[in-house]
């Protein structure tokens, strides 16, 4: 028996169908659980953000685009959770009142890594300005509007081939500058 795709799971998530979400879960779940246990380096922390991205994959499943890369999407949603718990933790150190300064305190690492993410998106930034205007729209279509592949290729009058061509280049260059770039901040720092 095949197993079903991303897109047949999607379809049949869309109907409630438990058993497809199960699969998705199992599939996904441990890349990134892996991915945000790397970045916050807080196990417990890192299955609620999980949990949660998945939580509401469920709840909203009626709304689910069956076009769209599930990877991605889950990634995107895992991200911006990551990015979420960073800010509170940040923002929470710097209330005044003692009692979130002492808890704060005691989640110093936390902080760490909301600075290490924001240094990271905003390398990640700079490789996206500097890529040819029109891979840098699909891109920004892509990850921040999070449009499908089929969307951004209506939307400008190409055929979904190119609109994935364009990403697979500006996900190679980013992977190969942030590479040469993190390289650089470690023997900088080292």
């Amino acid at each position: 028996m095949d197993l079903p795709d991303d897109k047949q799971l999607l379809r049949r998530l869309k109907e409630g169908d438990k058993e497809s979400f199960r699969i998705i879960f199992e599939r996904n779940a441990p890349v990134f659980l892996a991915f945000a246990r790397r970045l916050l380096r807080d196990p417990d922390v890192a299955e609620d953000i999980v949990q949660n991205v998945f939580m509401r994959l469920w709840i909203a499943r009626e709304r689910v685009d069956e076009e769209r890369n599930l990877r991605n999407y889950l990634m995107v949603s895992v991200r911006n959770e990551i990015y979420g718990h960073l800010r509170m933790a940040f923002n929470a150190r710097r209330e005044p009142d003692s009692a979130r300064v002492a808890e704060v305190e005691d989640s110093a690492p936390g902080l760490e890594n909301e600075l290490s993410a924001r240094e990271l998106e905003r390398i990640v930034e700079k490789i996206v300005e500097r890529m040819p205007s029109r891979r840098r729209e699909i891109f920004t279509l892509s990850r921040r509007q999070h449009l499908s592949n089929a969307e951004i290729a209506r939307q400008l009058g190409l055929s979904v081939r190119t609109v994935e061509k364009h990403i697979e280049l500006a996900l190679a260059e980013i992977r190969r500058l942030l590479h040469v770039s993190v390289l650089l901040l470690v023997t900088t720092i080292w």
